[in-house]
């Protein structure tokens, strides 16, 4: 009988990657348990992700191939499941509306928004930099990206965060289904009265047969935005700040030379990328693959942190190093559905580094390092809470 991974424990764990790695040499796909508690096939090899995630026998329409492993059941999501040549459409048109003026020029809220909240902390000396800086910056963003009016903000965090900390499935759905809810009503606002930002943008756009994206298509787009450009956000940053601050030398050479921030941005997602799996998706017929037979209509996802720490790939995967030199890494996936939000989420990452490092010329873990406690999730990886003491 295949061994069946809770990946949601061993997240909980410092030790994930290294515990991936091991199963990584042995198989090539394994068996995990999801946060519902059925089951799909996880893929680990850095070679079989790159072979796979292009490959068109596995379908992301999963509602209309495997109802029982959609994000929320009954409900399509826009361009995360949707296949060709729906998806293509459907890029195309939301990928312009990102390179618009309105996704152009965020990048000085992005920085007010930072400078703000690193005001907040004030001379306290310690914090939780999740609570107080990581978790609100990227959702501040999002907001400003879509629009969403300064009084509607509470409840939109509120969702936010029961849908990336609810305790089951059920309550993630009940937040999502209010969160679809609030979009529509400010997708009919937006008609009315259209501002600068991506929804106003996207409510305007046109495909070349001159129809429009839906009501439905267009709050799907914009719940998505949020539980998927926040909660990666949020923890990639904290995980950035934790790993810098676990190797010193590390965080030592980005002070002497802040021009490597970059490049420190991209050793965190390879190193311990936020987004720990992607979402699921079904095969369309039976897939050898792996040494292992995928049957028609099951489940599989890709566990990314385990294909960027693939020894195949680099000889040193476990070893935090900002100078290393540039290696391609999967952390926002690849093929047709390539993370679109890559680019702000590199944005907000690079800023939010280099304000922190500018404003605080003492930053350390205010707690042991063995007191660190990692989220028991199956998709994110990221830490329960960063306490940490600095000064001016």
């Amino acid at each position: 009988m295949t061994e069946v991974v809770d990946l949601a424990e061993l997240a909980a764990t410092a030790g994930l990657e290294q515990e991936l790695d091991r199963l990584a040499k042995s198989q090539g796909i394994i068996r995990t348990r999801q946060l519902n508690q059925q089951e799909t096939w996880t893929v680990l090899g850095a070679a079989l992700t790159r072979e796979l995630l292009s490959d068109p026998r596995l379908s992301n329409d999963v509602h209309t191939h495997a109802p029982h492993g959609a994000l929320v059941p009954g409900m399509a999501v826009m361009l995360l499941e949707q296949d060709d040549p729906g998806h293509a459409r459907n890029r195309r048109l939301v990928s312009a509306a990102f390179a618009s003026r309105a996704v152009r020029q965020l990048e000085p809220r992005i920085v007010e928004i930072t400078r703000q909240l690193l005001d907040g902390l004030g001379e306290r000396g310690t914090a939780d930099f999740i609570e107080e800086f990581t978790y609100p910056m990227p959702l501040e963003v999002i907001c400003e990206l879509l629009g969403v009016p300064a009084e509607d903000r509470d409840p939109f965090r509120k969702w936010a965060m029961d849908i990336s900390a609810a305790p089951s499935v059920e309550a993630m759905q009940a937040a999502a289904v209010e969160l679809f809810s609030y979009c529509i009503g400010l997708i009919g606002a937006k008609r009315e009265r259209p501002t600068e930002d991506l929804l106003s943008e996207l409510i305007v756009a046109r495909f070349d047969d001159g129809s429009a994206l839906s009501d439905a298509e267009l709050s799907s787009f914009a719940a998505v935005l949020l539980i998927a450009g926040h909660d990666t956000v949020t923890n990639l940053l904290a995980n950035a700040l934790h790993d810098l601050l676990a190797h010193p030398e590390q965080l030592a050479a980005l002070r002497r030379d802040p021009a490597l921030v970059g490049a420190a941005v991209e050793e965190a997602l390879r190193f311990r990328g936020s987004a720990m799996t992607t979402v699921n998706r079904v095969a369309r017929e039976d897939i050898e693959a792996g040494g292992v037979t995928i049957r028609k209509g099951e489940l599989v996802r890709f566990l990314l942190n385990a294909a960027n720490r693939d020894t195949e790939v680099r000889a040193d995967p476990h070893s935090f190093d900002i100078g290393r030199a540039t290696a391609q890494h999967v952390a926002f996936g690849m093929g047709p559905h390539f993370c679109l939000g890559q680019r702000l989420a590199r944005q907000e990452a690079t800023i939010a580094l280099t304000e922190i490092l500018q404003r605080f010329s003492t930053l350390e873990l205010a707690v042991p390092a063995d007191e660190v406690r990692w989220l028991p999730s199956d998709a994110i990886r990221g830490l329960v809470e960063l306490p940490l003491r600095y000064a001016r």
